[in-house]
């Protein structure tokens, strides 16, 4: 379980969640009232996964109205 304590990207400070060794992705953002789940079977080791994990949270976010 990871907590963010401070704003580097897309998300909140307080978002909290997992980013699991075979690809899962799973995050709540409380401020936003997001809730996001990514299930693959794509090991951490592959380059793909972490540019799919951005490409999933920032789709995500990109859906938020200001």
């Amino acid at each position: 379980m990871a907590v963010r304590t401070h704003r580097r990207d897309l998300a909140s400070v307080g978002q909290f969640g997992w980013d699991g060794g075979l690809g899962t992705t799973a995050y709540a953002d409380p401020a936003e009232g997001l809730i996001g789940i990514l299930l693959t079977q794509t090991a951490m080791d592959s380059v793909d996964t972490p540019r799919l994990h951005r490409d999933f949270w920032t789709a995500a976010y990109q859906t938020i109205g200001d």
